[in-house]
């Protein structure tokens, strides 16, 4: 399942080189805060992958600091 969608790579929770360990830190992330749901990303060019909270998605690219990024797994 990959979806593209946009957010402010400041706004993200952790960045993480492999894709295992971001999926298992954002579980852990979740679970120990009880944190809302959370998506695991990956920008274009970029060879890290993102947490963000999945509220924080915007729909379109409305300020220069936006970025698309394809939605790899919702945790």
């Amino acid at each position: 399942m990959e979806t593209r969608i946009f957010f402010n790579p400041g706004d993200s929770i952790a960045n993480i080189h492999d894709y295992n360990e971001a999926v298992r830190k954002g579980q852990i992330f979740k679970r120990e805060r009880e944190a809302d749901d959370l998506v695991i990303a990956k920008g274009p060019d970029d060879e890290e992958y993102a947490i963000f909270y999945a509220k924080d998605a915007q729909p379109e690219p409305k300020a220069d600091k936006v970025k698309a990024y394809e939605v790899k797994k919702r945790v």
